[in-house]
């Protein structure tokens, strides 16, 4: 196996574990959670095919919601976030017509990484808060956690791409 599904094998199983043991646990504002776990499902390779992409998104919320005792909730919300990636992640991420083998902020343009993250997290913090919801009685109470979630995971995820992330090569 090569040292790339290694790398993705242990980011995946770090996030998770970050996620459960101690991130679930942060409320921000009073609802607003980071989801730090996602990072594990936006970095893999853009030369992915859809299926595997699709029973990794699955899986990952699944583990999540398993942990957190949350029926479906997350795994919803992350196969959501994998079909979103799979229609408009690897427009947004490819350039010069190169695949990426994993999308980070020194990988691709700063600003096309950012509108990419942007736009798969609002879709998973959509769906997630719309599920917990599961009612438009307090829509804009929604959105405002929507737009909280979405930001709070935002900001965490780029600290973590402008800290961990590898140099471009």
């Amino acid at each position: 196996m090569s040292k790339l599904v290694f790398s993705n094998i242990f980011r995946f199983l770090a996030l998770i574990v970050l996620q459960i043991l101690i991130l679930n646990y942060v409320y921000l504002g009073g609802f607003a959670v980071p989801f730090i776990y996602l990072l594990a499902i936006l970095m893999l390779p853009t030369r992915l095919e859809k299926i595997p992409l699709l029973l990794i998104a699955f899986a990952s919320g699944m583990l999540i919601d398993i942990f957190c005792n949350v029926p479906g909730f997350h795994t919803f919300s992350c196969t959501m976030m994998g079909f979103a990636r799979i229609l408009f992640g690897n427009t947004i991420l490819t350039h010069d017509d190169a695949e990426i083998d994993t999308p980070n902020i020194r990988s691709v343009p700063a600003s096309a990484f950012m509108l990419y993250l942007l736009l798969m997290i609002f879709v998973y913090s959509f769906t997630f808060n719309l599920i917990e919801a599961f009612s438009f009685g307090n829509f804009w109470l929604t959105m405002l956690s929507v737009l909280l979630d979405t930001a709070i995971t935002w900001v965490l995820l780029m600290l973590c791409q402008l800290f961990i992330s590898p140099s471009k090569k």
